[in-house]
């Protein structure tokens, strides 16, 4: 899927100003998994992109965190009832995963997000939001950083709602 980002990375009260849509808000303020936002209404899939080592923008690793060494970048589409829903992009350094949680270099087609509310595990500790375009359409995503064990992880997901409807 090739998304272009159209917007700087935003606050969550600049989204609220900004947005009006409220089932789009509904999806960027979700608390808990995705997919379980997904499967309680339609039938879900999970298709991996992609999952291996790459060289990551700098604005990537800003919002990371420096000095971290190689990290996994790992893309999947999750699916209710065969549409698309979510584009989602995760970077996990090699070294979150060593040091941190094994189970996030072993994922393959599972949801991240079935692993990553266990909130004795992961602590979230940003949220930012941002406008993508895919050429017709504008969507909406929103990007978490999050801990394990002090190490870090980001999380961005764009969801395939149209804005411009």
């Amino acid at each position: 899927m090739k998304l272009k980002q159209i917007s700087s990375w935003i606050s969550n009260q600049a989204m609220k100003d900004e947005l009006q849509n409220s089932l789009i808000k509904s999806w960027l303020l979700e608390e808990g998994p995705i997919t379980s936002r997904i499967k309680s209404n339609e039938s879900f899939k999970l298709t991996l992109i992609k999952e291996q080592i790459e060289k990551v923008e700098q604005l990537e690793i800003n919002f990371l965190g420096k000095n971290l060494g190689h990290i996994k970048i790992r893309e999947v589409i999750l699916y209710g009832d065969e549409q698309p829903r979510v584009f989602a992009r995760s970077l996990i350094p090699v070294k979150t995963i060593d040091q941190g949680f094994s189970k996030l270099g072993e994922l393959g087609t599972k949801p991240l997000g079935d692993i990553l509310f266990e909130k004795e595990t992961f602590k979230k500790v940003e949220v930012v939001f941002a406008k993508f375009t895919n050429s017709k359409d504008i969507f909406w995503g929103r990007k978490a950083k999050y801990l394990v064990k002090t190490l870090p992880l980001s999380v961005m997901e764009v969801f395939l709602i149209n804005s411009n409807e």
